[in-house]
């Protein structure tokens, strides 16, 4: 196939690729409806030193990491869910608990997904207060220039957008990935039709060159002039 052949194609079947692409989309719409809305909050810490060195600089990385085992730990969660009156167990809440250390920031990022915005809020800072207190209690068997502290930069409020489903984001998605699939639906029904509408077609699967074309007549015996197929060709070879 030439190029303008996959053109015609396109032009020919356009409706296929438009119908594929609304089609997904409406659906990507009406799944997107039918989900329960999540809200997301978040808060950050920041992991302090008490003096800059690069021995404690390395200690202070190593122990980020340490930091989010300990908020993800099973203690831990139903501490949280409990103080909070939550009824949540461990397993649930790490579905929907998340601890991101950014070591180069010196930052700990707690986002909390739950369908109620207040709760996520509550959630995510009662975690922050639980990471602040055992830091404390473990700065209590250190020296004074070792310890290591955890700060609250951003405290966690109640978002006003939900976090999923992002509508907007699957709808287009979808539209574009249905207007992919109408594509090739549009060559598969090019490549399953095997009949012979112009005189490329003859010429290309035939072989011999067209000179001229019978149009199609109606009832009354007049040429159909407009948007008739021509219905015979009149090879070449036979016009010796």
């Amino acid at each position: 196939m030439q190029l303008k052949d996959y053109v015609n194609v396109i032009r020919q079947r356009w409706w296929v690729i438009v119908v594929a692409g609304l089609a997904a989309a409406v659906a990507a719409y009406a799944f997107s409806k039918l989900q329960p809305s999540i809200f997301r909050a978040e808060t950050s810490y920041l992991v302090d030193q008490s003096r800059n060195d690069y021995g404690l600089n390395l200690a202070v990385a190593n122990v980020m990491n340490s930091y989010r085992e300990l908020l993800l730990s099973r203690p831990r969660l139903e501490q949280a869910s409990a103080e909070l009156q939550l009824d949540l167990t461990a397993d649930q809440l790490l579905q929907d608990v998340a601890v991101q250390p950014r070591p180069d920031e010196r930052k700990i990022i707690i986002q909390v997904d739950h369908p109620d915005p207040a709760v996520a809020a509550r959630l995510a800072n009662k975690l922050g207060d639980i990471l602040q207190a055992e830091v404390a209690r473990i700065n209590e068997n250190k020296e004074g220039f070792d310890k290591i502290s955890v700060i609250r930069l951003n405290p966690a409020v109640p978002p006003q957008g939900r976090y999923s489903p992002n509508t907007r984001l699957n709808v287009a998605a979808a539209g574009i990935l249905g207007g992919i699939l109408g594509l090739l639906l549009a060559f598969v029904l090019y490549f399953l039709d095997d009949t012979l509408k112009t005189t490329e077609d003859v010429e290309r699967f035939v072989g011999i060159t067209a000179v001229g074309a019978i149009p199609a007549m109606d009832l009354g015996g007049t040429a159909r002039s407009r948007g008739a197929r021509p219905v015979r060709w009149l090879p070449r070879a036979l016009n010796k």
